[in-house]
């Protein structure tokens, strides 16, 4: 029997795979060994191991492939000095691009972070839409990334070059919820150890399992929901409560975070709302950068900013990060870091100020 029949036979009978196993089978399609019937045969694999309920061994094993085989790593030293900021998708609040601001923020006060980008699936604009019309190059040659990772302490990396087999074979093929979706957000061409992972499911501690099976040190798996708790954001809610699962130490806990804990005031919806264009979106990353556009949308990225700050062992709690980040983006400074990015990326920093002089022109009238 061919072992993708193996496979599915155990996952059909609701029996788990050994994390080789599941490794074994996966690798096996993402090779597509199985000719025309190897999108049959993966899609198979995936559902009937979704329907089972994966266990962390299997998507460790699923993600041995994408990690330890499949990607075309970027060598660094001492992966432990970075910080990964990912969304795994699919939220039902679309917003402007707070993890990509966050990001931009964090690296300003001394946080490098690794930040994977890819075209947007589900909303109007992804990290790298964004960037490449505020004039990164999201081509960018990889020692160029790096130089801008080590120097200006953000690199982008647009996670297609680094994945060959898997956008091959996977990407965009299988829209459905499969257990990859736990944990596919994390592969980036540079490893990292310590990440704030956004989900738009409730499965924090799940996947905070699997980020310890996979050898993650610290990271804050998190939940956003609105004022009523009805619908949710891949990333720190200042809409409402977030339910976070903190890995550290090899421990997982988990708690709900309000913001008036944290000193700020409960946002509303229009404020941090996803515009209709690319264009849109990216002015109002920009006025977040210059610290001229309105309070909730401030205030949200800089939750998400002051998180990377609390993993990456600059502050010690995470309201120190909060109030450092705040402080930083009403100085305007922040907008210094992009302006990095677009030159240490070789890209057109005309587009850049165009959007700067726009900025600066609005003062904040409209977002």
């Amino acid at each position: 029997m061919e072992k993708i029949k193996e496979s599915l036979d155990k996952l059909v009978k609701r029996k788990n795979l050994t994390r080789k196993e599941s490794f074994s089978a996966f690798k096996d399609l993402i090779n597509g060994k199985y000719g025309k019937l190897n999108d049959i045969y993966l899609g198979s694999f995936l559902a009937s191991m979704q329907a089972k309920n994966p266990t962390k061994e299997e998507i460790a094993g699923l993600m041995d492939v994408v990690l330890k085989y499949d990607r075309v790593p970027l060598r660094v030293t001492k992966a432990e000095r970075f910080c990964g900021i990912v969304g795994s998708g699919r939220d039902t609040i679309k917003t402007i691009n707070i993890s990509t601001a966050a990001a931009i923020i964090a690296s300003g006060l001394g946080v490098k972070v690794v930040k994977n980008g890819c075209r947007s699936e589900s909303s109007v604009s992804g990290t790298t839409d964004v960037l490449e019309e505020l004039g990164v190059n999201v081509h960018a040659k990889s020692k160029d990334m790096i130089k801008s990772l080590e120097e200006n302490n953000i690199g982008f990396f647009d996670a297609e070059p680094y994945f060959p087999k898997m956008f091959n074979k996977y990407v965009g093929k299988f829209p459905f919820i499969n257990p990859l979706s736990y944990a596919l957000s994390v592969a980036s061409a540079v490893e990292f150890k310590r990440m704030i992972f956004g989900l738009s499911s409730p499965d924090t501690e799940f996947t905070a399992s699997i980020l310890k099976e996979m050898g993650f040190k610290f990271a804050l798996v998190v939940q956003g929901s609105d004022e009523k708790a009805i619908n949710h954001i891949d990333e720190l809610s200042t809409l409402g409560k977030t339910k976070i699962s903190e890995l550290k130490n090899g421990r997982i806990k988990t708690y709900f975070l309000y913001p008036k804990e944290i000193g700020l005031i409960n946002g509303k919806y229009r404020e941090i709302a996803q515009h209709k264009t690319n264009q849109e979106n990216s002015l109002h990353l920009v006025k977040v950068l210059l610290g001229k556009s309105n309070r909730g949308s401030i205030e949200i990225v800089a939750l998400n900013a002051g998180a990377l700050l609390y993993i990456s062992g600059k502050e010690k709690t995470l309201k120190a990060g909060v109030d450092k980040s705040l402080r930083y983006i009403y100085s305007g400074e922040a907008i210094k870091q992009i302006k990095k990015l677009v030159i240490t990326s070789r890209g057109d920093i005309k587009k850049l100020n165009k959007y700067i002089e726009i900025a600066s022109e609005d003062n904040g009238k409209n977002n």
